[in-house]
């Protein structure tokens, strides 16, 4: 006779994710599965519960109050189970952090660097968690984040890293090509690289706003190309298909290797900036300890 009659455990670790994030986009995009097949799991456990956990509304979802309930148990029981494995010797051996960055941090300045970070630091076992939704630390969604803003978060302590320094790239040829390009008014009649659907932890500086800082008026001549990646706007900078809003951070060693061409001098600095940043009860931990001060000190030496 079994002892608990339960659904599979599988289906709880996936309610609590999606009811931890509030979306099961994100609870998918945590677990590395598909939307669907999430939505799928969590209709699965509320068919063996008998019961209704979320409310399903058009563009997000809410749990009901038997969610609710479940939730809080739920959490109870995995950090509990998470407490118990960290007291065996075992699993002290290697602490593990998770890191959350946007996809262009990730991909084009921490990636790059991590190799020296796990040279140094071979006992922590590292996670990075790109996306580019905002984490909130408050939840245990990230140990560390790379965050954008002003610096001021409720319990968080945060280390500046580099201003945000934005302005215009392209590729070698495309330069070339276009010699007229003088000044920032130049560009109204240039193709244009969009990123746009980007997430929700970038700034608010796009060409609108960029050409607007440079006292531009008027509306471009030609049609641009949107794409809602930033390393596919990257891309298509570097394959010459146009002129692309460059972040310095990621952009500066393109241009030092000679990828990319600022083809004006003109920059916008805006006032915010990054951050590398935990909560304060979690820096005494050593391994956050040591990718915080590890990540300053790369940024200092960029």
């Amino acid at each position: 006779m079994r002892k608990y009659a339960l659904p599979p455990l599988n289906l709880f670790h996936t309610f609590e994710v999606a009811a931890r994030r509030g979306s099961f986009t994100l609870a998918a995009e945590e677990l590395c599965l598909t939307q669907s097949a999430v939505s799928r799991q969590i209709k699965l456990l509320e068919d063996q519960c008998h019961v209704r956990l979320f409310r399903r509304q058009h563009k997000n979802i809410e749990l009901t109050q038997e969610g609710r309930d479940l939730y809080v148990a739920v959490s109870r029981g995995l950090d509990e189970i998470s407490a118990c494995l960290s007291s065996y010797p075992s699993m002290q051996g290697f602490p593990q952090i998770t890191v959350s960055a946007s996809v262009a941090f990730s991909y084009y300045w921490l990636m790059p660097r991590l190799e020296a970070f796990t040279s140094a630091h071979p006992e922590i076992d590292l996670r990075v968690l790109a996306t580019d939704q905002a984490i909130d630390l408050h939840h245990n969604e990230a140990d560390i984040a790379i965050l954008y803003g002003t610096g001021s978060w409720d319990e968080v302590y945060a280390s500046h890293l580099f201003d945000e320094c934005v302005y215009p790239v392209c590729s070698p040829g495309y330069a070339e090509n276009h010699v007229d390009m003088t000044s920032a008014g130049d560009l109204l009649n240039k193709t244009l690289l969009h990123l746009e659907g980007g997430g929700n932890i970038w700034g608010s500086v796009d060409w609108r706003v960029w050409l607007s800082e440079q006292n531009v008026a008027g509306s471009p001549e030609r049609r641009g190309i949107r794409l809602n990646s930033y390393p596919m706007v990257l891309q298509a900078a570097q394959a010459g298909r146009g002129v692309a809003l460059g972040w310095s951070y990621i952009v500066d060693d393109m241009i030092n290797s000679g990828l990319l061409v600022r083809p004006i001098e003109s920059a916008f600095e805006t006032e915010q900036g990054y951050y590398v940043g935990a909560l304060e009860q979690n820096c005494a931990q050593p391994a956050t300890r040591h990718f915080i001060q590890w990540v300053i000190e790369e940024a200092a030496r960029s």
